[in-house]
């Protein structure tokens, strides 16, 4: 008797599966909502890149014909990529002497747990890049598609951490504005934490007021996982993947516990430049000479350092080098001002790195991209039965394939695959948010 041809109903099963998995992934995921993700199409790999090209930030010329002539150079370009580096990876065995109606039952529900668990993995991997640095360690470094270094603080009057509160978004707001980033497409991710903190400020009217403002929505409801709320010029939603910084409390080397360091000297540093700046322009880093009694110790690149005195926090940032005793970063003010070396009082301000509970995230769509591409199906005739899924608006993709059937058990392997990566594409279209 003839194998019966194949058939795209083959894969009903296996494309339903990927169809509800990819509804439930776009409603609960919240990095990927956040991100650009219409790059160049094409069948990928992992290990592969995804390219990134923008133009060059130009400033006009002021041009007077009859004195000189204006003079033409050839347009410039920032280039990058995003590397399909994570493979996510779901499987489970279906048994033979399953009914068939039990087996299609219970794949659909399946579908929900896939993208659980692609949900979790993939947001955590998306919210480490507003966090890992990778940069060189010496020479200039000229700043792209790295982390943000942009910062905003909830402080109380004593200078400390607090509630996550409105003055986080607003302080957000400037140093976005101050970079030129378009005031559309704002979104904040903040943690579980600081949502439930943020439920109680952002509620600030009631009443009609609180209806036309969806404020009532947020007293009954509250700001659902996988929901985003408009407040002070963001889309704010919550997430658990939104991490911490656990404090250091001993700086130095020298006997006993050195939690803060005096500042002996600030000054300005020029290594660290604009990537997409045309002409040559510094990002504002100050390097800060610290007294320490023998060596530093646990303090590095991509740690949040506070200055300031016990009662108050001047400044806070980004570490971006650290060479003996100095410490290079960009002091940001509580309310997202870039500080000067200037504005440090030597002698008076003091270095630390505290903790912080919550490490919320802000960005611009365009900051961030996310690329997900499919991986080659398997091959007709190799027994595999595969369905793969795009969402035309998300650009997100899910795989689901059916096969290797074990004769000894009676089984079979089902494995749902995303292959995706994900940067910050622009470090002045992002920043960090801190609170408790």
């Amino acid at each position: 008797m003839p194998s019966p041809p194949f058939s795209s109903n083959s894969a009903l099963i296996e494309t339903a599966i990927a169809q509800r998995a990819l509804t439930q992934l776009n409603l609960a995921a919240m990095y990927p909502r956040v991100a650009v993700r219409d790059f160049e199409p094409g069948a990928f790999e992992r290990g592969d890149d995804v390219k990134i090209r923008r133009p060059k930030r130009r400033t006009a010329t002021d041009l007077n014909p009859r004195v000189a002539p204006y003079i033409f150079t050839e347009a410039q370009f920032f280039a990058g990529s995003v590397k399909l580096e994570r493979l996510w990876t779901d499987g489970f065995l279906s048994y033979g002497y399953d009914s068939n109606q039990t087996m299609e039952r219970y794949l659909a529900e399946t579908s929900d747990q896939i993208a659980d668990a692609i949900v979790t993995p993939n947001d955590s991997y998306m919210y480490s890049q507003f966090r890992t640095w990778n940069i060189a360690p010496t020479g200039n470094v000229s700043l792209g598609d790295h982390p943000p270094i942009a910062i905003s603080a909830c402080v109380d009057s004593s200078g400390n951490l607090t509630n996550f509160n409105n003055e986080g978004l607003r302080g957000a707001n400037v140093f976005l504005d101050k970079e030129n980033v378009p005031s559309t497409n704002r979104y904040a991710i903040i943690s579980s934490t600081a949502k439930g903190a943020f439920l109680g400020d952002s509620v600030v009217v009631t009443g009609f007021a609180a209806t036309s403002i969806g404020g009532g929505q947020l007293l009954q409801r509250g700001l659902q996982l996988g929901d985003f709320t408009e407040r002070y010029g963001f889309m704010v939603g919550g997430s658990n993947t939104v991490g911490n910084q656990t404090g250091v409390t001993d700086l130095d080397t020298v006997t006993g516990t050195q939690g803060t360091l005096p500042i002996a000297s600030v000054a300005a540093n020029t290594a660290f430049l604009y990537a997409d700046n045309a002409t040559t322009t510094y990002v504002g880093a100050v390097d800060f000479t610290l007294t320490v009694g023998t060596a530093l110790q646990n303090v590095g690149v991509g740690q949040i350092a506070r200055i300031g005195t016990n009662t108050k926090a001047t400044a806070f940032g980004v570490i971006l080098r650290v060479s003996g005793n100095v410490i290079t970063l960009v002091p940001y003010a509580p309310n997202g001002t870039k500080l000067g070396y200037g504005d440090i009082t030597p002698g008076t301000d003091v270095f630390s790195i505290p903790t912080i509970p919550s490490v919320s995230t802000v960005n611009h769509t365009e900051g961030l991209a996310m690329a997900t591409r499919r991986i080659a199906e398997p091959r007709r005739g190799s027994g595999a039965v595969a369905a793969s899924i795009t969402d035309p608006v998300t650009q997100l993709s899910i795989q689901v394939f059916t096969g290797q059937y074990d004769l000894g058990t009676v089984s079979e392997r089902n494995a749902a695959y995303m292959l995706t990566g994900s940067k910050i594409t622009d470090f002045r279209k992002c920043g960090l948010i801190l609170s408790l």
